[in-house]
């Protein structure tokens, strides 16, 4: 998702992965298919088959650690701020992590072409000393987006790559 502000004389956009479920949602779905894993777990274990509790346990576990994590990652966001002689880019989940300060006048966009049609778009922000990718967690239409939004806020495409064989 790219949302764009103007505040004053800065334009502000917000890059953010899309979301299927909020917080509630996902906790609801880890605790009915946890709860389904440890009730299975359990009956296996009344029946004489105790062996299977563990298991059972460790499987949850796993299970509501890569929901959490999987879920905590769609939380990402990167912050552009362009006012009329800086550049700040912040990236971060509930609070900016990392900063950059790039100058406006020398900050254009890096473009990568993807090997495949239906691959997103590589989109670099660069002032000639460092590059950070921007949106690397956007889908394609989500890029696409994000490259007219930075080309309306006045950075202009300078270098175009194509994608390496090796990635």
């Amino acid at each position: 998702m790219v949302l764009s502000t103007q505040q004053d004389q800065a334009t502000i956009i917000t890059l953010l992965p899309n979301r299927s479920a909020s917080w509630a949602q996902t906790r609801f779905m880890l605790i009915f298919i946890c709860g389904m894993t440890l009730a299975i777990g359990v009956f296996w274990a009344f029946a004489g088959a105790w062996v299977i509790l563990p298991f059972s346990g460790i499987e949850a576990a796993l299970v509501a650690f890569l929901m959490y994590k999987v879920s905590l990652s769609t939380y990402q966001r990167q912050v552009i701020t362009f006012t009329p002689g800086k550049v700040l880019i912040q990236h971060g989940r509930h609070f900016p992590k990392r900063s950059w300060h790039m100058d406006r006048e020398s900050t254009f966009l890096r473009l990568t072409h993807p090997r495949h049609p239906y691959a997103p778009l590589g989109i670099d922000i660069s002032d000639g000393k460092q590059d950070i990718e921007l949106g690397s967690f956007l889908n394609k239409q989500d890029k696409e987006q994000a490259l007219s939004q930075l080309k309306s806020a006045g950075l202009f495409v300078r270098e175009y790559r194509e994608a390496s064989q090796g990635s």
